[in-house]
């Protein structure tokens, strides 16, 4: 048996002696899932055994065929995405084992007990995780394709929430068109029902509202028996949708498509409103009002939903510090990145480099197209803007010794000694005077410089 960790295996039989298997605690059609106790130290963690034979030996590229191997190479642990911490390989059984972190439940389990509706604060926890997490993966170029309350796994006293099973997970670099049939039906997006595989991030959107609103009412959102019932519940709340967005479907049409539309008019016809299945007066309706969109180009990012007026109040929680955490560990990760791409000539300056804040580009809508990387600047640039704005334009003859008492002798004032000012200046005097004024240290003496102020207020040099 040969171990991944940290993506160097080993042909050795690890899992036997490192854990050991106690009881099957779920299966779904490509994996179960079991219960097992590491040996030092024993404690608790979650098996997932796949039920694909991968053979004997297994290489690079198939590892990175495993989307949970894939994705966790490809992105820092997140504090609400539930990562692997090993893998195994058994080269006897050919089967690959992934041990991850144990959550105790799932909020499928909190749904079925019947604690449905959750308060409102409980939901807005819950969702200001699961679209930090999504927001995460979305940048980061991953789609999940498979978000539903059996994946929204809990711990810390219903707390905590993590977002589990990777096994659909695919990146946008594979190209269009992807896998058609993806996600459980009730939790599907129309363009993911319509189209053959033409869909993108946002289909964790359309799934995240359909599970917020199971959260805030105990039952499902669209609970169709087949693909074309679940686009007839669809049509009832949101409309049948106008010429425009069925064009854009229709040139990469699935059959659900081709039995629905292809022989109806193209006239929109309005359907009963969100609004009258969703009370509008709870506090949650603006926010799943945005995220249960027909038409993907309308429908919010994670980004742009995280930003809305419900989410104030998560501000200086323990969820809020948890990711003001990590973002400080993907700055510094980032940092690491732009310093491993400095050419060479310029590795050899023995000037630091300083790299500025990351700035977020947005569009028209709102939501952040890009992320623009810092710009490095090198260190005794804003000290060469200080000189040339305040040694500029002096007289040698005004230069005055000034013998310093013995509490200021570490200090170097230069006052403005221009006292005349315009009548248009009058009522910035103060602010001129102030800004004309600087301190700067020296060991024995007061220089005093008179400057030629040309305006009222001075280019101060960038802040440091």
């Amino acid at each position: 048996m040969s171990k991944l960790r940290h993506f160097n295996s080993r042909s050795i039989d690890d899992f036997a002696i490192d854990f050991d298997l106690k009881s099957k605690i779920g299966e779904g059609a490509f994996s179960e899932v079991w219960l097992c106790i590491q040996r030092d130290n024993e404690k608790e963690y979650a098996a997932k055994i796949l039920k694909k034979n991968y053979g004997k030996t297994m290489d690079e590229d198939a590892w990175n065929d495993i989307s949970e191997v894939n994705i966790l190479k490809s992105i820092l642990p997140h504090p609400f995405l539930l990562m692997m911490d090993m893998c195994y390989h058994e080269t006897g059984l050919g089967r690959v084992i992934l041990i991850s972190e144990l959550m105790k439940k799932s909020l499928y389990d909190v749904i079925e007990a019947g604690e449905c509706p959750l308060s409102d604060f409980r939901i807005k926890t819950y969702i200001y995780q699961m679209l930090e997490g999504l927001k995460y993966m979305h940048e980061n170029g991953f789609i999940h394709r498979d978000i539903k309350p059996e994946n929204i796994l809990l711990k810390s006293r219903d707390k905590l929430l993590k977002i589990g099973d990777f096994g659909t997970a695919c990146h946008v670099t594979a190209g269009y068109p992807f896998t058609e049939y993806v996600a459980t039906r009730w939790y599907r997006s129309p363009e993911c029902l319509l189209t053959r595989g033409w869909y993108s991030t946002k289909l964790d959107i359309w799934a995240a509202g359909c599970v917020l609103f199971e959260m805030a009412t105990g039952r499902p959102l669209f609970d169709g028996q087949d693909e074309n019932d679940q686009m007839e519940k669809i049509d009832r709340v949101l409309g049948r949708p106008d010429a425009r967005l069925l064009g854009k479907f229709k040139k990469h049409s699935s059959d659900v498509f081709d039995k629905r539309y292809n022989k109806c008019s193209a006239v929109a016809v309005p359907g009963v409103g969100f609004q009258t299945v969703y009370p509008p007066f709870r506090s949650a309706f603006e926010l799943m009002k945005a995220m249960i969109v027909y038409d993907p180009v309308k429908r919010y990012s994670a980004d742009r939903l995280l930003r809305m007026p419900y989410f104030w109040e998560m501000k200086n929680t323990v969820y809020d510090y948890k990711m003001r955490k990590f973002q400080e560990t993907v700055i510094r990760n980032r940092q690491t990145d732009n310093n491993n791409y400095i050419p060479e000539q310029e590795k050899s300056n023995p000037a630091k480099q300083i790299h500025t804040p990351m700035n977020n580009k947005q569009e028209a809508g709102g939501d952040r197209a890009q992320q623009i990387h810092p710009q490095t600047k090198v260190k005794g640039y804003c000290e060469k803007i200080e000189q040339d704005l305040f040694v500029q334009q002096y007289n040698n003859n005004q230069y005055q010794e000034v013998k310093m008492p013995s509490s200021d002798r570490n200090r170097k004032q230069i006052p403005n000694t221009n006292k005349s000012y315009s009548k248009a200046n009058t009522k910035n005097s103060f602010l001129s005077k102030k800004q004309s004024t600087v301190s700067v240290p020296t060991p024995n003496t007061v220089v005093v410089i008179k400057m030629n102020l040309k305006s009222n207020q001075i280019n101060r040099p960038p802040f440091k």
